[in-house]
């Protein structure tokens, strides 16, 4: 085998040729062209600014929905029928007693997972039907 036609050299893959056509300015020569007043100014065409604008003048008040106070009614009435404290029902249900307290008040952000596990735990259904059965005339 001959090796005299192979080519050796190094190559650079990756690698770009510096351009000096499109230095950047220096913090002197641009705080110069500053003082003289050879600047030009261009605004960033970006969503961030106009976002940032309607958040920081929005009016509206928004809310989570939350629980109402009948669905802590009834977790509480079948709390004291089962004569479970909220320590316990709240150790059953791996939360902390403050969310059982919470939902008991009707101030708690409503979770399906834990209002499943409460369903099962007192035995009574919380959720109210939302699907009305159609009756025919």
């Amino acid at each position: 085998m001959s090796y005299g036609q192979q080519d050796w050299g190094v190559v650079k893959i990756g690698q770009r040729k510096s351009r000096t056509n499109n230095k950047k300015p220096t913090k002197k020569q641009t705080q110069e062209a500053m003082r003289t007043g050879n600047v030009e100014v261009r605004k960033k065409n970006n969503n961030e600014g106009r976002k940032m604008y309607q958040l920081e003048n929005d009016n509206e008040v928004r809310k989570h929905k939350t629980l109402g106070v009948s669905v802590g009614r009834k977790i509480l009435q079948a709390r004291n029928a089962k004569k479970i404290t909220q320590k316990q029902l709240a150790q059953q249900c791996s939360v902390k007693v403050t969310v059982i307290n919470d939902y008991e008040r009707g101030k708690a952000i409503p979770d399906n997972r834990l209002l499943t596990r409460m369903e099962r735990i007192l035995g009574v259904s919380l959720r109210e039907n939302t699907k009305k059965k159609k009756t025919r005339k």
